[in-house]
């Protein structure tokens, strides 16, 4: 199971409004994905930067390539809207993460 993490730096302006976008559109469209499943949503209680609030948004991909397909697909799109919404209020990287046994 491979586990993607895209970090989102978010300026407090547009917190709600980000908010909004993960829960109706980025999980809307990646879970109709088949291969992609168990979002997680959630805030970052770190202050990285004055002024922003940090959020990770997770998925787990049955496998690396699903990831991979999604990430740089639709998922890069929906990420270019937003940077066209909201330009440098909203930074972001992805991480990709292997899951392991216990």
């Amino acid at each position: 199971m491979i586990i993607f993490n895209t970090t989102f730096h978010v300026h407090e302006s547009v917190v709600d409004s980000f908010k909004e976008w993960v829960r109706n559109v980025y999980f809307q469209h990646a879970l109709q994905i088949a291969g992609l499943s168990s979002p997680v949503f959630a805030r970052i209680l770190i202050e990285v930067q004055e002024g922003y609030e940090s959020f990770a948004v997770q998925l787990s991909a049955s496998t690396e390539d699903v990831a991979v397909e999604w990430h740089d697909g639709e998922a890069a799109a929906l990420r270019g809207l937003l940077n066209e919404k909201y330009g440098e209020k909203i930074l972001f990287f992805t991480t990709y993460m292997e899951s392991l046994a216990v």
